[in-house]
């Protein structure tokens, strides 16, 4: 049995394991039980879909079932708020919370008279005064009963969805993927490090960057789209580097449908293909049919939720949304500060989560620059992942210079799988294993003979010295 292999595995399946372990703990921590970061729109998203495919979720607490009354508008709401409070207190509601910025309320009811209530409600208001929406409370927002989040793609809500539809609406559960995601991107950057430099050490060290990454750990706890875009852009970087050209645009498709700076990378897959393909028609299928497809799929939800015109009406519009420039912000950070990750964004405080950025990992993918034409001639499986990286920068850089100056340092998730891999790999070829092995044996070498020395100087004046410090 090769023991180096063995090791290897072994390291890198607890450290899987501690990942989830870690971040489902520290997610699941009731002062985290509400939302945090940009949960507040990408999980009441979620639900609303849900909710006109009429498919209901349920959150469970204490023996109580979660439930919205959704009022019409601001006079129904006037009119029978205080019936459906009378209803609720006959039920014995558990927790009340009332909504400001739209017309809607919410209950904790008891499990045993949940359905009751609901009955209770169905008969006493007019039809079209209400309706319900099971599950958590939604976040105090104005129109947030009714906003569906068109303007980024849908395989990223997809998977909040079918969280919630599984285990239930809940905050762990919506983080529940993001958190499995963090432990593949970990699997997967360590595959694709060993695909290119054949090192079990190079795949440690990429690995390393990817557990210690703040983006990733952030990102992994929150109900957003980032770590989605970046499980999928790892799986993008896996394949290039198997040299797998369906699975290349297979995965791109994918982050492109997780968040459309997934698709940032496509020019690399477009090189690829440029380099392979003699039939025009495979190469306009391996760089826009497939991807298109794939992009589509995760979208049937919001289309049947919707409907076709409408979707695509609104998805064109995103673009607009995207390169404009969406205000004063406290903590926007251009693309270019991420580097030195010179303004994180806050997530949650108390326990602090803020959405940080590696300096080391992305200024090195800088000072890599210079090193890698002579990197490519040792390991030219390289160069795709370190394309990624830069391809997407780039993309990120025109989206600022098009008016899209609204940027946050998560964002930069994205980047992190693509630069782990070439960063596990450069330092492995650059920063020689043979360089410590000598530089530890010569310290070794310097320390015997300074004790020798020391135990020499202490002995000097003794009639019968031992010769030797082992005597």
């Amino acid at each position: 049995m090769d023991w180096r292999r063995t090791a290897f595995a072994l390291i890198v399946a607890l450290t899987m394991v501690g990942t989830v372990w870690f971040a489902y703990h520290f997610a699941s921590q009731e002062s985290l039980n509400t939302y945090i970061g940009d949960e507040v729109w990408y999980v009441p998203a979620s639900r609303n879909v849900l909710h006109l495919l009429g498919i209901s979720v349920t959150y469970e607490f204490n023996g109580t079932y979660g439930v919205n009354v959704i009022f019409t508008n601001e006079s129904d709401k006037f009119k029978y708020l205080g019936t459906v409070d009378a209803l609720a207190a006959a039920n014995g509601v558990r927790y009340r919370y009332e909504y400001y910025n739209f017309p809607g309320v919410y209950y904790e009811i008891p499990k045993a008279t949940f359905g009751k209530f609901l009955s209770e409600l169905n008969e006493t208001l007019p039809s079209g005064s209400y309706y319900v929406v099971t599950g958590f409370r939604y976040p105090d927002k104005e129109n947030i009963q009714n906003y569906l989040n068109t303007e980024h793609p849908f395989l990223g809500k997809d998977l909040i969805m079918l969280s919630m539809v599984l285990l239930g609406d809940k905050p762990i559960y919506w983080r529940l993927p993001g958190i499995i995601e963090f432990a593949l991107i970990e699997l997967i950057v360590v595959l694709a490090t060993y695909r290119v430099s054949r090192s079990y050490l190079a795949s440690l060290i990429a690995l390393a960057f990817v557990v210690a990454d703040p983006t990733l750990q952030a990102t992994s706890i929150a109900a957003m789209l980032d770590i989605h875009t970046a499980f999928f852009v790892s799986l993008f970087v896996l394949a290039l580097v198997y040299e797998s050209e369906l699975g290349s645009s297979i995965a791109i498709g994918l982050a492109a449908a997780a968040k459309l700076d997934g698709a940032f990378g496509w020019p690399v897959l477009l090189w690829k293909a440029l380099k392979r393909e003699k039939s025009f028609v495979r190469f306009f299928s391996v760089v826009v049919i497939i991807p298109t497809a794939v992009f589509l799929v995760p979208e049937i939800t919001i289309i049947k939720a919707i409907g076709f015109v409408p979707w695509l009406k609104q998805f064109l519009a995103s673009f607009k949304w995207h390169l404009s420039y969406k205000g004063p912000n406290p903590n926007t950070s251009p693309f270019w500060q991420w580097f030195i990750n010179y303004r994180p964004f806050p997530f949650h405080f108390n326990p602090n989560v803020f959405a940080s950025t590696d300096p080391v990992l992305l200024l090195g993918m800088v000072v890599l620059i210079f090193a890698m034409p002579w990197l490519h001639r040792r390991k030219p499986g390289v160069l795709a992942p370190f394309m990624v990286f830069w391809s997407t920068v780039g993309f990120f850089a025109l989206q600022y210079i098009l008016g899209g100056k609204t940027q946050f340092s998560f964002y930069a998730t994205s980047l992190v799988p693509s630069a782990a891999v070439v960063m596990g790999v450069s330092l492995n070829e650059l920063l020689r294993w043979e360089a410590f092995r000598e530089s530890l044996i010569f310290y070794w070498e310097k320390l015997k003979e300074f004790k020798n020395r020391a135990f020499e100087k202490l002995h000097s004046g003794k009639t019968n010295p031992p010769k030797t410090l082992q005597d």
